[in-house]
């Protein structure tokens, strides 16, 4: 089976013998021969500037896939920087953290220390207020002992 463009490529060829067999008009001839070579022409034009198109549009996607590799691996990289420094973070927020609960539990304990509560004789001044505890006890003993006599 032929295609449209085949078929008219034959009749117009067909004429063209029989005209030139005839030895009829030769003016009539070129006519036509000269209308199918100008739209052979132009059939050509338009085939170059199709193909000329689909080079560039490969062109441009291999451009496309291109950037769009880099770009993939961009992200992979930044996605793996951004973990890496939010561990990175976390590690300093913790130990900051630290610093500060054994900073507060020093003061606090200065602060008990200071008040006399690691002395064992509960409240101010330590051993010396057993001391004076203890003469007063003393003392009172020996009075009650005057007294009872």
């Amino acid at each position: 089976m032929l295609s449209e463009g085949t078929r008219r490529a034959q009749l117009l060829h067909d004429q063209a013998g029989q005209d030139q067999g005839s030895g009829g008009a030769a003016g009539g001839d070129t006519d036509t021969l000269g209308r199918v070579q100008d739209q052979l022409g132009a059939v050509q034009n338009v085939m170059r500037q199709n193909v000329d198109q689909m080079l560039t549009n490969i062109e441009h996607a291999q451009t496309l896939e291109t950037s769009s590799a880099e770009l993939s691996s961009n992200a992979r990289a930044f996605q793996s920087a951004g973990r890496r420094v939010r561990k990175q973070m976390w590690w300093q927020n913790l130990k900051m953290k630290l610093y500060l609960g054994a900073a507060i539990t020093a003061a606090l304990l200065l602060i008990l220390w200071w008040a006399g509560a690691f002395s064992g004789g509960g409240g101010g001044g330590g051993a010396e207020v057993n001391r004076y505890e203890r003469r007063a006890r003393k003392k009172a003993k020996a009075q009650m002992k005057k007294k009872k006599r």
